[in-house]
């Protein structure tokens, strides 16, 4: 009966919600914008369907079934067992009538899932649905954030990348950790933004604490990227913008502290379930997923599982470029096992044509030489290299793979997109410039 009630009334409200964020697009944003729309409200019904009638199971229904149990108490005496929910959410001791399931990351995300199934009546369809909404806003935000980065030629492209690749949109509607993520990017790229800028600093705040409080306790290497990224951009803004002035201390003592800041805090609660280095941490995900059985499994190295403590970090950065291809480019089209992982293996081979493409028009050096020149697209390719490398580690299964990347997917697509449509601008001059000669 929830399903009735709650899923459309979310559906409403998003439409509300996005009826006033097109009040301040443009008409060529606002094509795109409906498409995003529908788009990810389509998916949310299809994660819902497919997990419960095609693979019949699945993390989702597990958070779905424990939260609905969490939020029944969390109704008879809301006083009482909120602040508890509170601390389980930040790891902290807490008491509780029924169990929560799982620990760390995962405890977290039952948390959260419990308190979204409290807002929408424990209807799973709502639930998702309101995730799912959730991220529609979160990537425009980030297109907002992007937008003045870019030439007007090129923000038509930022748009699609944020807003409409397939894997972003259809990954950001579940009841699961990838998408309760990608829902704090956009706040927090913005807000990351704003600060940079000088501008809307109390609002920058208010929307940066809590999304990096989620990021923290539910995908803490994801913070882990971000900071780096964000870093990345903060002082090669200063270089580009002041000349030999951002060289003052200030720029760069800031921009070591905002990196150094999001991998310690990060680094210590990822390897706080393990009780390890992150390094060791990467590879005990990797040895446990080479143990368990699936019909989409690969390996990218042969690991003892008495070498996984040892671990070090130089021993996982030779991985990385297997991994980073990993992440970046497969499954490939003769991988794909199912019609998921069909859909996925189009779009990586999509995203690989696009980056062929850029290359052979230019070259390596000079797409290197281009993205150095710009902040925003350095922004985009140290965060998609960083989660990339992590997630090509950490991963041995097409099925999980396309899930794992998607908060960096928007980012890379973006960087693709605008490079192709420069590198194509590179060609065109080039083909130019011989025929004007020859007259």
């Amino acid at each position: 009966m929830e399903d009735f009630i709650f899923a459309p009334l979310v559906l409403v409200v998003g439409f509300g919600v996005h009826l006033a964020l097109l009040r301040r697009a443009e008409p060529w944003e606002m094509r795109a914008f409906n498409v995003a729309f529908v788009a990810h409200a389509a998916s949310a019904f299809a994660q819902v369907l497919l997990t419960r009638y095609y693979f019949r199971g699945g993390d989702m229904l597990g958070y779905w079934e424990n939260g609905v149990e969490v939020a029944d108490v969390l109704r008879d005496d809301f006083p009482r067992f909120f602040p508890e929910l509170v601390s389980a959410f930040l790891q902290r001791p807490y008491e509780y009538p029924v169990l929560i399931f799982g620990g760390s990351s995962t405890g977290s995300m039952s948390v959260a899932s419990a308190l979204v199934l409290f807002l929408t009546g424990n209807s799973l369809y709502a639930a998702v649905l309101l995730v799912s909404l959730l991220n529609y806003v979160s990537q425009q935000l980030l297109y907002r954030a992007l937008k003045p980065e870019f030439e007007p030629a090129q923000q038509q492209r930022v748009l699609w990348g944020t807003n409409l690749l397939p894997s972003a949109v259809f990954w950001s509607s579940a009841l699961l950790k990838e998408p309760l993520i990608m829902a704090t990017l956009g706040p927090m790229v913005l807000a990351l933004k704003w600060l940079s800028d000088g501008h809307r600093r109390v609002l920058a705040l208010l929307m940066l604490v809590p999304s990096m409080t989620v990021m923290t306790m539910v995908k803490p290497y994801v913070l882990m990227a971000l900071s780096l990224g964000a870093a990345v951009f903060y002082l090669w803004r200063r270089f580009r913008s002041q000349g030999a002035t951002a060289l003052k201390p200030f720029s760069v003592v800031t921009a070591v502290a905002l990196g150094a800041a999001g991998l310690v805090l990060g680094n210590n609660y990822f390897s706080k379930a393990d009780e390890a280095s992150a390094a060791s941490a990467l590879a005990r995900q990797r040895a446990v997923g080479y143990r368990t059985e699936g019909g989409s499994n690969f390996q990218i190295d042969a690991l003892s599982e008495s070498a996984v403590e040892k671990r070090t970090l130089t021993q996982e950065l030779v991985l990385a470029p297997m991994a980073l291809f990993t992440a970046l480019f497969r499954p490939f089209l003769f991988e794909a096992r199912n019609v998921v992982q069909l859909v996925n293996a189009l779009e990586s081979t999509l995203l690989l044509l696009l980056f062929a493409r850029s290359w052979r028009r230019t070259s390596l050096r000079a797409m290197v030489s281009y993205v150095s020149g710009s902040p925003a697209l350095l922004f985009c390719l140290v965060f998609t290299l960083a989660l990339a490398i992590g997630t090509g580690l950490a991963t041995t299964n097409m099925g999980t793979l396309s899930r794992y990347r998607a908060p960096m997917m928007p980012f890379f697509f973006t960087l693709l997109l605008v490079l192709d449509e420069w590198s194509a601008r590179q060609a065109r001059v080039a083909f130019v410039r011989p025929a004007v000669g020859a007259r």
